[in-house]
């Protein structure tokens, strides 16, 4: 291995780390030398590649950011704005089970966001991506004209952090499986917008 391929090795080592401890811990739980310790690293080794805890921070949200955008990018097209934005909701319980890049900064918004505007970037792109399919559902026609987009971003906003939240929280723990559990509200959904059966009228 050479010299860049053990550095390149030992700062994904680091990332990971830091990821599973921001998700698992919380921002002010996690600290530098727990980190180091995690990823077998030397306290050395972890500050020449960052030199400061919001610096991991950054570059796990970073990451994230990278899944999601690979994600967008691989949706077919053209396909409805609405099963797309099913799928992204999909997706993102999914990341919270199983990547803890996107977990943690998921974490980090909930717990820092309100401290620091970079604890936000993920969650704000993930929100952005929200927007836009919701307004290409209302533009094409999916949603109703009278369906304001602000409100129909609050609901799926409200639905995907609610239930990371209490999972997180352990308030309730749905079948261990966010993707399954966002599955069947989606379904929940999709049966009230249909048309109520028409009763004949009693004689």
């Amino acid at each position: 291995m050479t010299k860049q391929a053990r550095s390149e090795h030992t700062r994904r080592l680091l990332l990971e780390a830091a990821a599973e401890l921001l998700h698992q811990d919380g921002y002010a739980a996690t600290s530098m030398v727990g980190i180091a310790q995690a990823a077998g690293v030397t306290k050395g080794g972890l500050y020449f590649h960052f030199s400061s805890k919001d610096e991991i921070c950054d570059e796990v949200q970073d990451a994230a950011t990278a899944v999601l955008r690979e994600h967008v990018r691989r949706q077919p097209v053209p396909r409805p704005a609405l099963p797309r934005l099913a799928d992204l909701s999909r997706a993102l319980m999914h990341w919270l089970d199983r990547d803890p890049k996107v977990g943690a900064s998921f974490r980090l918004a909930r717990e820092m966001g309100s401290v620091d505007e970079r604890f936000v970037l993920f969650s704000r792109a993930w929100l952005a991506q929200v927007h836009q399919y919701l307004t290409e559902a209302v533009a094409g026609g999916e949603l109703g004209a009278d369906v304001p987009v602000e409100t129909a971003e609050l609901l799926v906003v409200v639905t995907c952090v609610g239930l990371e939240s209490v999972v997180s929280s352990r308030i309730v723990v749905p079948d261990n499986d966010l993707a399954a559990t966002l599955g069947k509200l989606w379904r929940l959904l999709e049966l009230s917008r249909r048309p109520s059966p028409v009763r004949p009228a009693r004689t």
